[in-house]
């Protein structure tokens, strides 16, 4: 029952964000969002602490997922910069979204699991994308350039989701692993957030989405010898999948134990 209510705590925070944009608080869309994420990965750690895991959970999660990071960014960008001025078109534009976001769950659901990373962008970091920049300005602007701006970036969020591009694993990252340089920029990045967190959210969440296609510029530069297989073919984030056949035998989260009984 404990992990089946973290579990109903995300969606019901993807549930909100619906509703604040539907009302134009879009600074608490953007903050229910950041709760459904952080939900997302509390989850699985409790399903794993308390033995607690069943094909319902799963499939719950998976639901879950998809209102709080496919239903829930979609709405929120649709009314916080494509309605004013591209109504019919911002429709078309956040369902393409959505769809894509539901496509990467189902298609997780029948993945193998490798926990060295993820193929296409998982579903709650195109989330973490959507609300740090509704955060960065909860103010939208009536513009036609706005709502061109808007439609490029769920456009490109929902290639990036069903792409066969790799991601890493946040919860495999291990600082002592880490060169020079990318302990630096994390040490930034930290301190970007602590001084101004609305940038430091824009930069950390897209930092992450560049880091998929920067990885694969990086392995054609170094050519076909370079490509590794070690990420979840055919699927992705650990966002979803079904317990005994994939990683939703881990969890929705990054890969860890799914969500539990019912």
């Amino acid at each position: 029952m404990v992990p089946n209510a973290v579990t109903l705590s995300n969606m019901f925070c993807g549930f909100l964000a619906c509703i604040y944009a539907s009302q134009g608080s879009y600074e608490k869309a953007a903050i229910a969002i950041g709760f459904a994420i952080l939900l997302d990965g509390l989850d699985g750690r409790v399903a794993r602490k308390l033995n607690a895991t069943s094909k319902f959970g799963v499939e719950f999660d998976s639901f879950s997922d998809l209102t709080s990071f496919g239903i829930a960014p979609a709405i929120v960008m649709y009314h916080w910069c494509l309605r004013p001025v591209a109504d019919e078109f911002g429709v078309f534009v956040c369902f393409i979204y959505a769809l894509c976001a539901a496509s990467r769950l189902a298609r997780f659901n029948i993945s193998v699991e490798d926990s060295k990373g993820f193929t296409g962008l998982p579903t709650p970091g195109a989330a973490a994308f959507v609300a740090a920049l509704v955060n960065f300005s909860p103010v939208p602007e009536s513009s036609l350039a706005f709502a061109v701006f808007g439609s490029v970036v769920m456009a490109s969020l929902a290639f990036l989701m069903v792409s066969k591009i790799d991601f890493f694993s946040i919860k495999m990252l291990r600082v002592s692993s880490l060169g020079l340089f990318a302990r630096v920029s994390i040490g930034a990045m930290i301190g970007l957030i602590w001084y101004n967190s609305a940038i430091g959210f824009v930069a950390l969440s897209g930092a992450y989405i560049l880091s998929g296609p920067l990885g694969l510029v990086r392995k054609w530069i170094k050519g076909p010898g370079s490509v590794s297989d070690g990420s979840v073919s055919e699927g992705g984030s650990g966002d979803e999948g079904p317990a005994g056949t994939n990683p939703k035998g881990l969890s929705s989260q990054e890969g860890e134990v799914p969500t539990q009984l019912n």
